[in-house]
Parts: structure tokens; sequence; C-alpha cells
């Protein structure tokens, strides 16, 4: 595996709450001139908004992607619970079967995320569990592709933390509710 000590101690130290993390595009432009073609396009294999359906990829990338689809099939289930509505056809599984929920933690997570009183509080919580999962894969890489992957993951969780802001959340969700009311009313007939 690939070494890149010079490019690897460059970069930042980024932390969950940290505000000084470059941007992702701002690390793809750099990531472009340190690595391998090959390399680079492992880097950006990994995204955290990435397809449920696994496709061949670096052990590491699938680690991440395993990881997600069973935090988001733990949250299914949670949810389908509070519902009282089967879980079963809205879980994701790969080819074998497995739905990838076996990983220690993730109940806790899930159940966590979905307490929460508010939407970014209960965001907070699944982004926090993400974390720790990419510090977990981090383990014992320091200089090499995995760690670059992992690197580039965290960057894409502090942009999407970034992202979050009272008024526009506010803003979604009276038009959200607006929408149901104005529904339910049409359902009704009473508009």
């Amino acid at each position: 595996m690939s070494q890149y000590y010079f490019f690897v101690a460059s970069l930042p130290f980024l932390s969950y709450d940290g505000d000084h993390a470059a941007a992702p595009e701002e690390f793809l432009a750099s990531a472009r001139e340190h690595l391998t073609p090959r390399d680079y396009a492992v880097v950006t294999s990994a995204r955290i908004d990435a397809p449920l359906e696994l496709e061949p990829s670096p052990a590491v990338v699938t680690s991440w992607q395993r990881f997600e689809r069973g935090l988001r099939n733990e949250l299914v289930k949670v949810r389908a619970g509070k519902l009282e509505a089967d879980a079963a056809a809205y879980i994701r599984t790969d080819e074998a079967g497995r739905d990838d929920t076996d990983r220690t933690g993730l109940t806790d997570i899930a159940r966590e995320a979905f307490g929460e009183e508010s939407p970014l509080s209960g965001e907070n919580v699944l982004d926090r569990g993400r974390w720790e999962f990419l510090n977990e894969l981090e383990v014992g890489h320091f200089f090499d592709l995995d760690m670059l992957v992992v690197y580039y993951l965290k960057l894409q969780i502090v942009a999407r933390r970034r992202r979050f802001n009272r008024d526009d959340g506010e803003r979604i969700f009276r038009a959200a509710t607006d929408r149901i009311v104005n529904d339910y009313y049409q359902e009704q007939g009473n508009v």
C-alpha cells in the first residue's frame, strides 16, 4: 500500500467540534496532486451519502458502507417499532441477505438519535456515532491510503454539519408542516 508521508503530515488535525477544517473539495484538489490516479479514485469513492448497495471497494470503504447500512437499518427498526409497522420491507441487505446491524453499538446510536427532542440533535448523535466509527477505522493507519479515506469521510461529516442552521431548519419545518396541514384539509374537503 502506498505511503503518503508528506501529504498526510501537511493535513490539519480534524476534530468533531472543530471549525477549522478545509472543504472536502479543497482536500480533493490537494489529493489529486499527491496521490496516484488509482488511489485518488479510491478516496473519491468514499462518500458519506453513498448508496447502500455495496460495490467492490477497498476494505476501508467497504467497512464504512457496511457501518452506514447497518446504522440506517437500525434506524428503520427503531422507527418501525415506534409506528408499530413492519420494518422488513425497508431493511436493505446485501446479496447474502446481511443487513449489517450486528455491529455493537448501532442499536444504541439509533435509539439515542430517535429519542432526541429535535431532528438536529438526532443528526448530531448519528454523526458522532459515525465519527467514532471512523476513529476506529483509522487505528493503525498513519500515512497510508486508508487514513486518507477516513480523513475524507470526516471532512464530509464536518461539511455536512456546517450546512445545518436554525433558520433553514425552521423554514423547512414550517414548509413541511404547512404541506401536511394543507394536504389534510384537502383530503377532508375543507379547503
